[in-house]
């Protein structure tokens, strides 16, 4: 399914303009709300979920809804999936490592994918079979030199503690690779694209954090486990992608 240029840039525009609103709404002071241990929810989560929901319901009305805040409402075309803020706490705390993520999916393909970071002016688009862009650049994964690979991970509270610990001291210990948290996966998805990382690892990632961002590395060249197996749209999946000798590399201790 190829989504019209015009199309696709009211889209994005819409996604930038609702992506200021929040700055906006953070700077003149947020609403938290604690969904969960280091879980947060404000005002502008909700906001832009809603703005974003309504736009799309009005473009394309037939397609259906899954966000992280309102959950799922059924459609008859593909299913619209939205994280309204990734990384809420580094949002809420004034840093610049946050992002707003927009996949459309049509029977379990993703066909669209964008991620905008307001605070870092980063717009990530990518279309299926259509390549990705960073601010209208091509991106290209370029496979690092072994002794320097520097991953990108999450850590799931679905997950125990002791498996993420293990696998950081594999990492370190027997791999001598580095590696960097930030706190918002969507967005380390596309720092894999853009080669700020070369690879993110998450046990258990929602499909509204992974889905834009998985298909941005897809586009860009990155290898990746299949997210959509054992009905990862709606339950989450691990998740593994990374430039193609990362991959291998590690794909059989990551198991994926």
């Amino acid at each position: 399914m190829l989504i019209e240029a015009e199309t696709l840039q009211n889209i994005s525009d819409t996604i930038v303009d609702i992506g200021q609103q929040a700055q906006a709404i953070r700077d003149n002071g947020l609403n938290i709300t604690t969904k969960a241990d280091q879980d947060f929810v404000s005002q502008a989560d909700i906001l832009v979920e809603k703005a974003l929901q309504t736009y799309l319901a009005q473009a394309f009305p037939n397609s259906g809804f899954l966000g992280e805040e309102s959950g799922l409402k059924e459609g008859k075309d593909g299913i619209w999936v939205i994280d309204p803020i990734d990384g809420t706490t580094n949002f809420t705390l004034g840093m610049d490592y946050w992002c707003i993520s927009v996949a459309y999916v049509v029977e379990d393909v993703i066909q669209l994918g964008i991620v905008y970071a307001p605070d870092r002016d980063e717009l990530f688009i990518a279309q299926k079979g259509r390549g990705a862009t960073l601010n209208g650049n091509t991106l290209k994964i370029v496979e690092p030199l072994p002794e320097r690979v520097v991953l990108g991970l999450g850590r799931s509270n679905r997950n125990p503690l002791n498996h993420y610990l293990k696998m950081l001291e594999h990492l370190i210990v027997e791999e001598n690779i580095e590696y960097r948290r930030f706190g918002a996966g969507a967005l380390m998805l596309c720092h894999v694209a853009s080669g700020q990382v070369h690879g993110y690892f998450e046990a258990h990632l929602n499909s509204w954090d992974a889905l834009a961002g998985l298909l941005i590395c897809q586009e860009a060249g990155a290898s990746s486990n299949d997210f959509m197996a054992n009905n990862g749209l709606y339950e989450g999946n691990r998740i593994w992608v990374a430039a193609s000798g990362v991959w291998q590399r590690l794909a059989v201790y990551l198991e994926v």
